[in-house]
């Protein structure tokens, strides 16, 4: 099959009792496009221009892959029957295509481009797709906070693990939680909050954590500690974290 009868096939998959959706007419409604439209797709009466398949693809959040590109570092998930806790026998099992197996891995190793390297996998974690902070999002690695840093408290604290969506790499608004890489070879790996301020001829960054006591925060500007590359000094954004409430 070409890539526009996958892309059918797919939807078509996604339609049924059990399924994501129920109906064609909820489909439609959760994809934003005309329900009569998206009837005459899945009977193949009619195609779709490239507007409306971006449209379809952006809200299956599908992202496409090049043969030339790095290959993101999320994992499709195959479950295999389940013992389900507290449940009861009668609940549905859990849908594939609902979860993405996000590696776990080092800082250091999650600020890199390109899939994370087996060896460096330390473990995978399963996260809901359609939570609304990670939907349509699928770079995505996990990071624990390592042990005794305290950087972060009270918003992280060690072994909490955050989601880091690395095609993510935009500091505004000011405080947003990322994953930053301090200049030089090699510059340490953090999770901070960053601010920036427009200087005449560069851009600082300024990389604070929430224990500032402890942690005094830290500025870099953007052409003369990075070359101007602001890929050198954001890795991502945390879009989503654990905690162990233990701790709180």
């Amino acid at each position: 099959m070409g890539f526009t009868d996958d892309v059918r096939q797919a939807l078509i998959d996604r339609i049924g009792p059990g399924k994501r959706y129920p109906n064609n007419k909820r489909m439609a409604d959760d994809l934003e496009i005309d329900p009569s439209q998206l009837n005459r797709f899945l009977k193949k009466e009619r195609g779709l221009n490239t507007e409306s398949l971006g449209h379809i693809l952006d809200k299956m959040g599908v992202s496409v892959l090049f043969g030339d590109e790095p290959e993101d570092a999320v994992r499709e998930v195959c479950f295999r029957p389940p013992g389900k806790t507290q449940a009861g026998a009668a609940a549905s099992n859990p849908q594939p295509d609902e979860y993405m197996a996000v590696p776990l891995t080092r800082a250091a190793e999650a600020a890199r481009p390109g899939t994370v390297p087996e060896d460096a996998v330390e473990g995978w974690v399963l996260v809901w797709r359609h939570q609304e902070s990670l939907r349509f999002r699928s770079n995505l690695v996990a990071v624990a906070v390592p042990p005794g840093d305290m950087s972060m408290a009270p918003a992280l604290h060690p072994g909490d693990i955050v989601i880091v969506d690395r095609n993510d790499r935009d500091p505004g608004p000011t405080g947003r939680i990322m994953l930053v890489r301090e200049p030089g070879e090699p510059g340490q790996t953090l999770i901070r909050r960053v601010g920036t301020r427009r200087l005449e001829d560069d851009l600082e960054f300024v990389f604070y954590p929430d224990n500032s006591r402890e942690y005094p925060p830290v500025a870099y500007r953007l052409k003369r500690d990075y070359n101007g590359d602001v890929n050198r000094a954001i890795s991502g954004a945390v879009v989503w974290a654990w905690n162990d409430m233990s701790q709180k």
